[in-house]
């Protein structure tokens, strides 16, 4: 007891000498510190369906706070505030696919077969108010080829498999392969430049976001895509009030094309001329997620987050200044999202959820659950009579079972549904990030889905279990995701044909192990798919990672 006592006041005191890091999304140390929280071996009162997430909290781990800290070089005084530089973790993965694409949740890594590398570092430099984090992200992709949709279905004469599939990709801008030749990019990563005021934070920044308390995906805002440039007003920390406390962040940005072909038009041969060239234009994102902790309810969260984005074609361009920064908060028009209205909208698209996470430390435990919906209803009655229309949902928890001292057996579960409920038989019900007509390139950034990495039509189910002792762990995660249904039952319904299901079922063997200042981690996933671009017949797949982070001193 005084061993702890006396750490925690050695790190409020590290605390008011250093200033703190956002934790990148996705990340081993961002695991750790939802874990810590559910053990009680935290300060931190967090949502954690706001990230990234700040490390500034008085942690009782202290292996985990060492990971995390930086020696800060360059201490000066600016604006009555203590200032200097850190140095940021330098990373290094490597990815390899050996047939085809796998997995998501990665950011500015390629959909693609083969070798794949990203390197990252950089600086954090706190300048009184501000704050510069710079953190590029190089990458590396040899982009191997592998039998995309076009090489399966090549001959098919399932017209109406082609017919949908074709009505899919008109409206997305998701490319199965980026191009025939190895790819190099250099993006911007998890970089910013913003101002501070207390517990409130402004400026511009391509970091990645997380909205949602899911993690395996997220309908609304997810690590799937690369960074976007876009201006944010959020909070730091959560913001006590008399009613409790509230975590927010607003933003708007620019959403860019991928600049390929989704598909290789010229290799199928029915129906040709079905696909439709989109046009070449930047979408404009507008978002928000704000997060309630009622001080009554302790350990309960409460989330709504909300997204529009549009062309900025010539009638975005004739909006006033508050349509042009804000159309999430006007949206798209209840007539736009009339079943009875034949013009499918009106230049934008607009989806919203809620959500609810509830702590459970006194079981070391946690339980979750998204509810979202695609558009806006077309009235009260409307919602009343079908609430499940165009909805997508979100279920999970986890648990750690003590076995020692500082070491756990944990548990994860997480189900995701992007399906299209049955209300599709009766009115017109869009498939999740796709839009069949203006902004055509669908919710996406360069090519990658910003929602949930499973895309549209898309269902997962994820049940992991891991052994934790310290800061390793070592564990098997099995996935069922199945591959677009909203396509496939647009394409089998009345052939009597139900045993066509794109389904991969996948196992994940992974471990990360830290060694002093080092972090690796490693995973090997084979993947047994069923029925591979709706082809009869089962393959298999592999999949291996190894990840390696530095944390200087």
């Amino acid at each position: 007891m005084k061993k702890n006592l006396l750490l925690a006041v050695v790190l409020i005191f590290l605390g008011i000498k250093a200033f703190s890091q956002t934790i990148q999304v996705g990340s081993y140390a961002e695991d750790i510190a939802r874990r810590n929280q559910l053990l009680g071996k935290s300060d931190n009162t967090s949502s954690f369906t706001v990230r990234p997430v700040n490390d500034e909290w008085h942690d009782i781990d202290s292996s985990f706070k060492q990971l995390l800290a930086s020696k800060t070089y360059g201490h000066f005084q600016f604006m009555g505030k203590p200032s200097g530089i850190q140095i940021l973790p330098f990373n290094w993965l490597n990815d390899y696919n050996v047939k085809r694409p796998y997995g998501y949740n990665n950011s500015s890594l390629y959909p693609a077969a083969g070798y794949q590398t990203r390197v990252s570092g950089g600086f954090l430099l706190k300048a009184g108010i501000f704050t510069v984090q710079v953190k590029p992200e190089f990458v590396y992709a040899q982009n191997k080829r592998f039998d995309t949709f076009a090489d399966v279905q090549v001959n098919s004469t399932n017209t109406r498999l082609i017919g949908s599939y074709y009505f899919n990709i008109n409206g997305i801008d998701a490319p199965e392969r980026f191009g025939q030749k190895s790819l190099q990019h250099l993006y911007p990563g998890q970089s910013k430049i913003t101002v501070n005021f207390k517990n409130i934070e402004a400026g511009v920044s391509t970091e990645n976001i997380w909205w949602g308390p899911g993690v395996q995906n997220s309908i609304m805002m997810s690590n799937s895509a690369p960074g976007f440039l876009h201006w944010t007003f959020n909070s730091v920390r959560p913001i006590k009030t008399i009613i409790g406390s509230f975590e927010w962040q607003i933003i708007g940005g620019n959403l860019k094309q991928s600049g390929y072909l989704p598909i290789d038009t010229n290799r199928i041969v029915n129906r040709k001329g079905l696909f439709s060239p989109k046009p070449v234009v930047t979408r404009y994102i507008s978002a928000y997620t704000v997060n309630w902790q009622p001080k009554w309810l302790k350990g309960l969260y409460l989330g709504l987050t909300g997204y529009d984005y549009l062309d900025k074609d010539s009638l975005y361009h004739n909006r006033n200044i508050f349509r042009k920064l804000f159309p999430v908060i006007t949206g798209s028009s209840l007539k736009a999202n009339d079943a009875s209205n034949s013009t499918n909208g009106d230049g934008q698209d607009f989806a919203f959820a809620l959500n609810i996470r509830q702590l459970l430390p006194l079981y070391n435990a946690e339980l979750y659950f998204e509810w979202a919906r695609n558009d806006r209803t077309g009235s009260i009655n409307d919602f009343l009579q079908e609430p499940d229309h165009s909805a997508a949902t979100t279920l999970g928890g986890r648990k750690l079972f003590e076995l020692s001292k500082d070491s756990y057996i944990q548990v994860k579960a997480e189900l995701t549904r992007l399906q299209r409920p049955s209300t599709f038989l009766l009115r017109d019900e869009p498939s999740w990030y796709t839009h069949s007509q203006s902004p055509r390139d669908g919710y996406t950034n360069d090519g990658r889905y910003i929602g949930a990495g499973i895309g549209p039509g898309g269902n997962s189910f994820m049940f992991d279990i891991s052994y934790l002792k310290g800061m390793n762990s070592f564990g098997l995660t099995l996935e069922r995701q199945v591959h677009n249904n909203d396509l496939y039952y647009n394409a089998f319904s009345g052939t009597g044909d139900f045993s066509s299901h794109w389904v991969d079922i996948n196992s994940t063997f992974y471990t990360n192990i830290k060694l002093k200042r080092y972090l690796v981690s490693a995973e090997v996933t084979p993947v047994y798919s069923l029925n591979y671009q709706y082809n009869h017949g089962n393959s298999f797949n592999l999949h291996a990672r190894l990840n390696l982070t530095y944390y200087f001193e």
